[in-house]
């Protein structure tokens, strides 16, 4: 008899119902990333604060140039893209050590067909305006003789399996975009409904989710609202759980340089100090909450050859870092900083933070 355990699973379970607007879409493109420019790859690394960390660092001159010295790696990925932008592999790292890598592929709409995750795959067939998507989670199976309550089951042999857990049934539009989602447990019971709607230019204007997972009726909303550049500068969230408003103020680029969160029980501040390279993406993002350093993320492109032309918008002028100043940041910062969010599992996205709702902004 074999014995199981499920492998990153809770959290993208929690994500693909909390946050549907980024899982059930299957898009997995630059543009559904931001980015500019014909990217080929990027490496992404996370990093955080070392046990011993001195305040005024982000205020010195080097900081910014020595920041894998004074800080600790963390989670990472490597993302590959084909000329069309579409993306095709990813590659999770974790203190600088590849591990595991997934591929992606897609139907004849340009949409995801399947993805392997951490903790999960993913399937969808396309029919006209609709999709069915199953979820499947993954499990370590190991020997009759393992007790998985004592043993350590690091080095262990085991097998990895996975099984059907969730199906979801989407409507679409014309061009993909996603208008309802209806999620189902194995026993074909309805779990949570969901719509969106867009705007003139495709952007998400707001969403209603029923929620049936705990028995009673639960209903919960998302407002966005965007200024006359097409940038993110609100998002209103009311649901059972949390009620929350979101401020964003951006740059030329249209990248968020202050995210300020209000709820209840008080308010939080977030600011971003930005780099960037000759296509127009960062490639260095500090982030400081309340004008204390919090974590920074560092980024590498490359860029197939038909791409080499530099961005046309002026490459924004390096400044020293001060902590609790605003920097260049791109938008969608916030929502990466959202708990309960995800879009694409990605060894938890410690950015996370909003609790209990999700959906990114389009």
């Amino acid at each position: 008899m074999k014995k199981s355990v499920l492998f990153a699973f809770i959290m993208f379970c929690a994500t693909l119902v909390v946050s549907a607007q980024d899982i059930v879409n299957l898009r997995m493109d630059r543009e559904q990333m931001g980015l500019r420019g014909n990217v080929a790859s990027m490496d992404e690394d996370i990093l955080l604060r070392k046990d011993y960390f001195r305040e005024d660092w982000p205020e010195r001159k080097w900081f910014v140039n020595d920041l894998r010295s004074v800080l600790r790696e963390d989670n990472g990925r490597i993302v590959t893209f084909n000329p069309s932008g579409r993306m095709v592999t990813v590659t999770y790292t974790y203190q600088g050590k590849a591990g595991k890598k997934v591929a992606c592929t897609y139907a004849s709409n340009g949409l995801l067909s399947s993805y392997t995750g951490l903790g999960y795959k993913v399937e969808a067939k396309y029919n006209g305006a609709y999709a069915d998507i199953n979820v499947y989670a993954e499990s370590q199976d190991y020997g009759s003789n393992v007790n998985l309550a004592k043993d350590n089951l690091k080095g262990l042999p085991y097998s990895v399996n996975y099984s059907f857990d969730l199906k979801c049934r989407q409507e679409l539009t014309d061009n993909g975009l996603v208008v309802r989602s209806m999620y189902y447990y194995v026993d074909s019971v309805l779990a949570r409904d969901c719509e969106y709607n867009y705007n003139h230019i495709d952007q998400l204007i707001s969403e209603k989710s029923i929620d049936y997972s705990s028995g009673e009726k639960s209903v919960g909303t998302v407002k966005y609202t965007y200024d006359n550049h097409g940038f993110l500068v609100k998002k209103v969230v009311h649901s059972r759980a949390i009620d929350a408003t979101y401020t964003y103020e951006n740059n030329e680029m249209g990248d968020c340089v202050k995210m300020t969160v209000e709820r209840p029980y008080g308010t939080i501040v977030y600011t971003y100090d930005y780099r960037y390279d000759e296509q127009g993406n960062w490639i260095v993002r500090l982030e400081f909450e309340d004008g204390v350093f919090d974590n920074a993320v560092l980024r590498s492109f490359t860029y197939h050859k038909e791409s080499a032309k530099p961005a046309k918008k002026e490459q924004v002028k390096e400044e020293k870092p001060a902590a609790g100043e605003g920097g260049e940041a791109r938008q969608g910062v916030g929502q990466e900083r959202e708990a309960g969010e995800g879009g694409e599992a990605r060894q938890g996205e410690s950015q996370e933070r909003e609790e209990g709702e999700g959906g990114k902004a389009r």
